[in-house]
């Protein structure tokens, strides 16, 4: 899919769900974030752009999975 394709998909989204979801700042208004998260290791990057943009945001977080912040 070209990066144009990726974008118009984005915003024509009503519900996006993903990890480190970096293409929501395409995102348009009235849609819904839902980020899977790690419980150990959590990053409020994309948590921090749907409040920016006025989105919708729920994290996920997943019981028993592990992040190294080294990775």
């Amino acid at each position: 899919m070209s990066m144009r394709d990726q974008v118009r998909a984005i915003q024509d989204a009503s519900v996006i769900i993903g990890a480190g979801p970096t293409h929501i700042v395409s995102a348009t208004p009235n849609t819904t974030i839902f980020e899977i998260i790690s419980l150990e290791f959590r990053r409020p990057h994309f948590e921090l752009i749907t409040k920016w943009k006025g989105l919708e945001f729920h994290p996920m977080h997943l019981a028993n999975s592990r992040a190294d912040p080294n990775d």
